[in-house]
């Protein structure tokens, strides 16, 4: 009899260490998960999504005049610039709440696209001085600046940041993807993306 007591016993006490150690130590495994996961997606950062190549050629001249406006002396170049635009996301601004219970993330903020890097190879032709004018350091200086410029206020006309906007449903499928690798669910219904997927 008192074998059957201690049968009982035991298995109470076995009963009670396993719930305990489920109830503790798997939610807090669940809960690290989450971190994990949440990490993983930051990391990420800056996910570019579209490239896109422009080109600009610009004619420079400057003309300074001496003696009473008698003298002039000219300076002139042709500038020929070519760059390359990466438009994409910013996953540190993507808010994401996790729940830990149904093992699911639930994305309630995505990122707009936006210009993520400018590339810009500039090379001069027909660079010519005058007499008392000449191309000094800060005038090249200003002018790649002015190209660049040039440049970034052609972007929101040439629709790449509409491209880019039609890749984040591509882009939130592929956090899913690393989010399911872990056995947990991403949500995204709520989220009013495009849903075009462009080649």
């Amino acid at each position: 009899m008192e074998f059957i007591y201690g049968l009982i016993l035991g298995s109470i006490v076995v009963g009670l260490v396993f719930y305990f150690y489920r109830s503790y130590f798997v939610k807090n495994k669940t809960q690290e998960q989450s971190v994990v996961l949440l990490e993983k997606i930051r990391h990420v950062s800056k996910l570019i999504t579209v490239e896109s190549d422009f080109s600009e050629i610009m004619h420079y001249s400057d003309a300074k005049k001496m003696l009473l406006n008698l003298l002039s002396s000219h300076k002139k170049a042709i500038i020929l610039a070519n760059s390359k635009v990466m438009v994409g996301f910013d996953m540190k601004q993507m808010r994401i709440e996790p729940n830990t219970k149904n093992k699911t993330l639930k994305i309630t903020h995505f990122p707009e696209p936006q210009v993520l890097s400018i590339q810009t190879d500039v090379e001069y032709y027909d660079v010519s001085n005058g007499l008392f004018n000449k191309f000094a350091a800060g005038d090249l200086t200003q002018l790649n600046k002015k190209v660049k410029e040039n440049i970034e206020e052609k972007i929101p006309a040439s629709g790449v940041l509409n491209n880019a906007r039609d890749k984040a449903m591509d882009t939130v499928r592929m956090i899913e993807q690393i989010v399911e690798t872990f056995g947990w669910r991403l949500e995204y219904n709520a989220l009013n993306l495009p849903q075009n997927q462009s080649p």
